[in-house]
């Protein structure tokens, strides 16, 4: 599989890229007042108002400062949603057979979205699950039209 890598804090983290739309530079983000915590504000993506939440934040770590390496991620969220993820270090991309990646044997409160682990080069590298990425709260913040045509 293809990933994208990038940093959680000192942790290297990957994406699978078939949910990657594109990956943009770090752009003034439209902030949000009163928002919950890990949504980083709004992103005009060709005209559209796409969400974008701070994954150091999703993961309680501290913010982080903004390098040449911060990046917006823009993926497809569960086939029906553009999301856009502010991550560090985002400078390459890996091959890794999808058999190197086993269980944590962790389970995680509320980091559903932390998916299985894989050892690289005698350090674990683990994969993010981008439809887990949201909790419930975050989803209907962001997506409140999509929550209410289901309810």
């Amino acid at each position: 599989m293809l990933l994208l890598s990038f940093n959680i804090g000192d942790d290297r983290y990957v994406i699978d890229t078939r949910n990657i739309i594109e990956v943009t530079t770090l752009v003034r983000l439209k902030k949000l007042p009163g928002s919950i915590n890990g949504v980083a504000g709004l992103l005009n993506y060709h005209g559209t108002a796409v969400p974008v939440i701070d994954i150091s934040a999703l993961c309680e770590k501290p913010a982080q400062q903004n390098t040449l390496t911060t990046r917006i991620i823009i993926v497809e969220y569960r086939k029906k949603h553009i999301l856009g993820i502010k991550a560090e270090n985002v400078t390459e991309t890996l091959r890794i057979d999808s058999n190197a990646f086993k269980e944590s044997g962790i389970e995680i409160n509320n980091n559903d979205f932390l998916g299985d682990v894989a050892e690289i080069d005698n350090r674990f590298i683990q994969l993010i699950n981008i439809d887990q990425l949201l909790t419930d709260e975050i989803r209907m913040c962001l997506f409140p039209n999509a929550t209410k045509a289901v309810g």
